[in-house]
């Protein structure tokens, strides 16, 4: 008789406790930092902008120059123009009392001016020459300080742009070169090596021999590793546990994680579980988890501490188990999921959700109102409707097919709607 299976949630929380991975710092240019994880905080080196500068093409003027205007608030008045000021370098002089200077977007404000009529309010030609002088008419009393951008308002000296474990986005690409920052402190992908047995498995374009099984694990989850920012390969082990104990020292060796597919059943070719479980070195732990498909899991630490966690051998249960027990560990990454009502169908279709063995797959793809606690995995496509909201269909299919045109984890777990991963 089956013993109690662990619950999925506190599988994961026990793995991200246990395993964390090391961190390395490094220091790359702006322009390689792209996906790349912020190893500290970024801070502004200035202000951002470092001079006021004018937010409207029109007239910088002081504001006392303008007086009250009529007992209505209304000014209509003339000054002259003893200036032009384009947005370019170059020194700029201060606005004498009294004057006033045409002004581009994006142009220093003079000394003395403390704002900026807009072209619009005046009768000036916007296209023309500078005007000797310019009629300013304005319906009210204008602001200090309108359409001026200070010194230091979009960003000041010492703000922090990003903090650390952020990814780097394009936005901060701009911001940083906006402020002169050369380079960016990010954390060195975490170096990860997919080990994936199985006598059955074979690499070549055409399979020939009876049984045998074109493997499809190592490149799937070295795809997905990258897609994290990981710095992933793979290799493969027969079933032999002397050829998977050197094939494990050696990626013990240039890894930061290792991972393991296959070998972790109740079989007795479970290469894996008798290398490491209770009868071998008694390195890695073994559980059965209340979750289809991917109820087989492990975790360990291999020679010299290297930690490792071992995913299934079907294709579904190891890219579940990947994205529910990997993916938490690599930084960077939100795996936290969040519950979104289902599609029209609620995935009630009676399609088979295993990965290949239905002793791990439970059939039917609804797992709608079932009692017996298990946590089901099933391909999604996120949607929105017209209004924005956002809900997730179950797509048809058997074992690895669907998850072709996936982008989304669904986890059925009895309660309202689904929690739902990206991937």
């Amino acid at each position: 008789m089956a013993g109690e299976r662990t619950d999925p949630w506190q599988w994961r929380a026990l793995l991200i406790r246990e395993l964390a991975l090391p961190s390395r710092q490094e220091e790359v240019p702006l322009t390689e930092a792209l996906g790349r994880v912020l190893a500290a905080d970024v801070t502004s080196p200035e202000d951002l902008p470092a001079e006021p500068l004018s937010a409207m093409d029109g007239f910088a003027v002081r504001r006392a120059d303008l007086g009250a205007g009529t007992p209505t608030g209304e000014i209509d008045m003339v000054l002259p123009v003893l200036a032009e000021l384009p947005a370019r370098p170059g020194h700029v002089g201060a606005l004498p009392p009294g004057a006033t200077a045409r002004i581009m977007t994006g142009a220093p404000v003079p000394e003395g001016a403390d704002l900026v009529i807009p072209v619009e309010d005046t009768d000036a030609d916007p296209f023309g020459p500078a005007p000797e002088r310019v009629r300013i008419r304005l319906a009210g009393a204008p602001r200090v300080g309108r359409h001026v951008r200070r010194r230091g308002e979009e960003v000041a000296l010492g703000t922090v742009l990003a903090e650390r474990g952020r990814r780097v986005g394009p936005g901060l690409i701009g911001l940083g070169r906006a402020l002169g920052i050369g380079t960016l402190p990010v954390l060195a992908p975490p170096r990860v090596v997919v080990v994936v047995t199985g006598d059955e498995l074979t690499g070549a374009q055409e399979v020939t021999a009876a049984g045998a099984v074109r493997e499809s694990n190592g490149e799937m989850l070295v795809a997905a590793l990258a897609a994290d920012g990981a710095d992933a390969s793979w290799r493969h082990s027969g079933d032999d546990p002397a050829a998977l104990r050197a094939v494990l020292e050696r990626a013990a060796a240039e890894a930061d994680l290792v991972l393991t597919t296959g070998g972790i059943g109740s079989g007795a070719y479970d290469v894996v579980k008798q290398l490491l479980g209770e009868l071998g070195a008694g390195t890695s732990r073994f559980a059965h988890l209340a979750l289809r498909p991917g109820g087989p899991q492990g975790w360990g630490r291999l020679p010299g501490g290297t930690p490792v966690v071992h995913l299934p051998g079907t294709p579904v249960g190891a890219f579940v188990g990947h994205h529910l027990f990997v993916r938490p560990l690599l930084p960077g990454v939100d795996p936290a999921p969040r519950r979104l009502p289902l599609g029209a169908d609620g995935g009630d279709r009676g399609d088979r959700a295993d990965g290949g063995d239905g002793r791990d797959g439970g059939g039917r793809a609804d797992g709608v109102g079932r009692a017996d606690g298990v946590l089901r995995a099933l391909p999604g496509l996120l949607r929105r409707d017209v209004e924005g909201r956002e809900s997730v269909d179950v797509l048809p299919g058997s074992r690895l097919a669907p998850y072709g045109r996936a982008d989304a984890l669904v986890l059925r777990d009895g309660g309202p709607g689904a929690l739902v991963l990206p991937l």
